[in-house]
């Protein structure tokens, strides 16, 4: 029973002295050496076709669903492609809209034809965004809702 407990005592230490070693490595977020981490999208909506850009845009309905993006001024949009739920973050700058880090569900929805899990850029003309894969084809369109 002794030996036992000594050597658990034992294990303990060596657990909380790695403990020590391991923390001193990690850096504080809170301490002035610590770099923050600029977020490249903080500025998603200070171009004049990012303004342009905010708010809902919608395609033409298949079947039941429609195609829609929503993009918000904090660098993020939402959608759905009439089937999946999609969001991501978007940057723009006076010609185009870049999409980046792009989350789309993979459910199954018949015979149905998606095209916005392609998305890759974007292009505003009247109440028309243009949507492009990466290669940079046009892959479709939708209006503002």
């Amino acid at each position: 029973m002794r030996r036992r407990a000594a050597r658990c005592a034992g294990g303990t230490a060596v657990a909380g002295v790695l403990l020590v070693l391991l923390t001193g490595c990690v850096p504080s977020l809170n301490t002035p050496d610590a770099p923050d981490a600029p977020d490249a999208r903080d500025d998603a909506a200070d171009s004049a076709l990012a303004s342009e850009v905010l708010g809902t845009w919608a395609g033409q309905a298949e079947g039941d669903a429609a195609p829609e993006l929503t993009f918000v001024d904090d660098g993020t949009f939402s959608g759905t492609d009439g089937c999946n739920r999609l969001a991501g973050r978007w940057e723009a700058d006076d010609a185009e809209i870049e999409f980046d880090d792009v989350a789309i569900t993979q459910m199954a929805c018949g015979n149905f034809t998606s095209w916005l899990d392609r998305l890759d850029t974007a292009s505003v003309s009247g109440n028309t965004l243009t949507v492009f894969d990466d290669p940079g084809a046009e892959i479709g369109t939708l209006t503002r809702s």
